[in-house]
């Protein structure tokens, strides 16, 4: 590795004009100072270009597209990168002025291992105040069947630096414009199906939390994880698990999204799904079949009534069969 490698900062945004600068100006404060950062606008209707541009001119590279979420964004920005490295930052979260620099010592001393990941440190709305922030994620060597196992990805993307020729071997993230929630976990599932990963347990970034964040929109984040299982039948899960759990975890994931489909009203597509989920599971199928049944006629609070309603049928029989006795 040279010893001042260039580092491609790529940070997505879309209508966070109020947020953006201070990614970017935590960029510009890196310690490691050969650094590229390129900002792909995602289709923002804020202004941001324009306050960007006035306020950086040169000193970014600015790259606009139509909205296809950040997934898109961001290959767009490994496809522009100039650097032997790529650093995901989310356009409201924050570097450390040391990460840049920490993750390539990391990577120097390790160069068999194509992704770092560090642990982070949520704040407030006002980008500084700290929140309570749960413990690092540390993996063993096989991160691919941990992550295939979780619910969800526990690598934070704006913690995250890879070597950008990994990213292009695997071909960046998926290219589906609805994809726009857990489509880094669908990322790290294929870069861990290759490569090597390190974890530093250091508090490197900071995590805004605030609302609008694209994390918290369910359904979005249901559809996401529902794909990546659906995904990862195609990415080897056969060394980590057998058929039938793997049936299983993409039967949750159906009827997770069916969940939240009909809270939607979107009563068709959840009974769909919700069927899916019983002929890929048998053992709780007729479960599942209920809710399917139940999409029909009634609202989503109404099988939740029903379904306590039996427990405490079923509690005060248990309790009247004992009083006989």
């Amino acid at each position: 590795m040279r010893n001042d490698p260039l580092v491609s900062i790529v940070i997505p945004t879309y209508n966070r004009k109020q947020f953006v600068s201070e990614a970017i100006d935590s960029c510009l404060a890196q310690t490691h100072g050969n650094c590229e950062i390129i900002v792909v606008d995602d289709g923002s209707a804020d202004g941001t270009e324009r306050f960007l541009q006035e306020r950086y001119g040169g000193r970014i590279r600015f790259i606009f597209q139509d909205n296809q979420g950040p997934g898109i964004a961001r290959n767009r920005g490994i496809e522009a990168a100039q650097g032997e490295f790529i650093h995901f930052l989310d356009a409201d979260d924050q570097l450390h002025e040391e990460k840049i620099e920490i993750c390539l010592e990391a990577f120097r001393q390790q160069p068999d291992v194509s992704v770092i990941y560090t642990h982070y440190q949520q704040v407030t709305q006002d980008g500084l105040t700290p929140v309570e922030t749960g413990p690092f994620e540390q993996y063993s060597d096989d991160v691919f069947c941990e992550l295939l196992r979780q619910t969800g990805c526990r690598i934070l993307t704006s913690s995250s630096m890879c070597r950008t020729a990994a990213l292009r071997a695997v071909g960046g993230f998926a290219d589906d414009v609805n994809f726009r929630s857990a489509e880094d976990w669908d990322l790290f599932l294929r870069l861990a199906m290759r490569y090597r990963f390190h974890g530093i347990d250091e508090r490197l970034v900071l995590r805004r939390v605030h609302p609008g964040m694209i994390s918290d929109e369910k359904l979005y984040g249901a559809y996401g994880r529902l794909k990546t299982i659906q995904n990862a039948r195609h990415y080897g899960w056969e060394r980590c698990m057998r058929p039938a759990e793997f049936d299983q975890l993409e039967a949750a994931r159906h009827h997770v999204y069916a969940l939240y489909l009909w809270g939607e009203d979107n009563r068709a597509e959840a009974r769909q799904h919700f069927l899916r989920a019983a002929n890929l599971y048998p053992p709780l199928a007729r479960q599942r079949r209920l809710y399917a049944f139940y999409t029909r006629f009634f609202p989503p609070i109404s099988l939740d009534l029903t379904l306590a309603l039996v427990h405490r049928l079923r509690r005060l029989a248990g309790k009247n069969t004992v009083a006989r006795q």
